[in-house]
């Protein structure tokens, strides 16, 4: 079996170096929570989302001190919401709403935290665990709602929910110049690595190079964008 793992592993690595583009000049932002992107292009005009918000801000304060851009943050779980009370930002520079990033609107069911002190909240995929409901917007929705013709840079950290709202971007072709976004796979999730590939791919269809890979954490980057 070790063997097996071991070969499968080998296999995701082969394709991840197939698919990454190279040779683009990228910055890293953040503390805890770190993200490495394309800068080129980020200013106070910028149109930011960022879909979660967790214990950890790091990036969305790199943002608006590096590039003077406003961020809108969107986090409905008590963990994000006394995170953001906490770093009491201006309400120019960092608008929070406390909501959830999905590809469907309306309250949808989140697990409880597996640890408490961790805190987040994932996408409901089993039964027999504690839920909690959260109110929850598509990206279609929410740009009509602030009349942004495009994002120019969406970062997803939402648990599990991010391939239902991948899929949306590439089935409605939903304009956004760049993507950051942890896929997480695996039982604790109920996704497999496939999904994770599958996604990829779809992006990459679509127009999207990956650019930067890190663990779970990636960039994608829209062609001629």
């Amino acid at each position: 079996m070790s063997l097996i793992r071991t070969i499968r592993s080998l296999r995701f690595e082969l394709f991840y170096w197939w698919q990454t583009r190279g040779g683009l000049p990228l910055v890293t932002l953040g503390k805890e929570c770190q993200w490495t992107l394309s800068d080129r292009g980020l200013g106070p005009e910028s149109r930011v989302l960022c879909a979660g918000a967790g214990h950890d801000i790091s990036f969305e304060k790199a943002l608006i001190d590096a590039y003077g851009c406003r961020v809108v943050l969107l986090d409905p779980s008590p963990t994000g919401v006394a995170t953001v009370a906490r770093e009491a930002l201006s309400e120019e520079k960092l608008r929070f709403l406390p909501l959830g990033l999905s590809d469907t609107d309306g309250e949808l069911e989140f697990q409880e935290p597996a640890e408490a002190e961790e805190g987040s909240f994932r996408s409901a995929t089993a039964s027999g665990i504690a839920t909690r409901r959260f109110p929850c917007k598509s990206l279609p929705t929410l740009m009509q709602e602030w009349r942004w013709p495009q994002i120019d840079l969406l970062k997803i950290d939402i648990e599990g929910a991010e391939f239902g709202v991948l899929r949306q971007i590439v089935e409605q072709r939903v304009l956004v110049r760049q993507i950051c976004v942890e896929l997480h796979h695996g039982p604790q999730f109920g996704r497999s690595r496939m999904e994770s590939v599958r996604a990829i791919l779809g992006l990459r269809r679509a127009g999207y190079d990956l650019v930067h890979r890190f663990q779970w954490d990636h960039t994608f980057l829209r062609r001629g964008g």
